[in-house]
């Protein structure tokens, strides 16, 4: 019976219910208000005035943002109706992080671009390649460091020996460890 109060009830219309109950799970509530670290013990008739508080706020919420749709000659409300409610009623201020008005990703951009400043972006994207043309020259220079081979002696990229000799040119402590020949590894840098 009270589902089809519920589903039957308009903004404007309060659903009856018996004294005492609320809509929101009492469990539920009282374990998102522990936790708060500060809490540690709630008694019942707190969680229910927070219950009963938060269904309040939620249908004020709501019949501001039905409100919106209304003019709009709609019957659904949308999210563009309740960030519109928060951005124009004082008393939801509080949201406007949480609900903001939805824009395009070209105004947002803007709107950083003005926030920021023209130059602060420049400089930005100049230090971004500068770093990327750096990294690709450290990654050029790289790979013609001098390698080290199995005896010691060092060997530059052009006179490194292909890979077929690479492998036959083990040295005996490399045969006898049961890993195979050891990997050669760059020179730190």
């Amino acid at each position: 019976m009270a589902s089809e109060n519920l589903n039957n009830a308009t903004p404007n219309k309060h659903v009856e219910r018996p004294p005492g109950t609320t809509f929101l799970p009492q469990a539920r509530v009282k374990r998102v208000i522990k936790e708060d670290k500060d809490v540690s013990l709630i008694n019942a008739e707190a969680t229910f005035c927070v219950s009963f508080a938060t269904e309040l706020f939620m249908e004020y919420l709501v019949t501001e943002g039905f409100s919106r749709a209304k003019r709009d000659k709609r019957k659904t409300i949308y999210y563009k109706d309740l960030a519109t409610a928060v951005n124009e009623v004082e008393q939801f201020e509080f949201l406007e992080d949480v609900i903001p008005q939805t824009m395009t990703l070209k105004a947002a951009l803007e709107r950083r671009k003005e926030a920021l400043g023209e130059e602060h972006i420049e400089s930005r994207l100049a230090k971004k390649q500068k770093t990327s043309s750096t990294a690709m020259e450290t990654n050029s220079t790289a790979t013609k460091e001098v390698d080290e081979n199995n005896d010691g002696s060092t060997v530059t990229e052009s006179e490194a020996p292909t890979p077929s000799v690479a492998t036959s040119a083990a040295t005996p402590a490399d045969s006898q460890n049961d890993n195979g020949p050891s990997e050669e590894k760059p020179e730190d840098l």
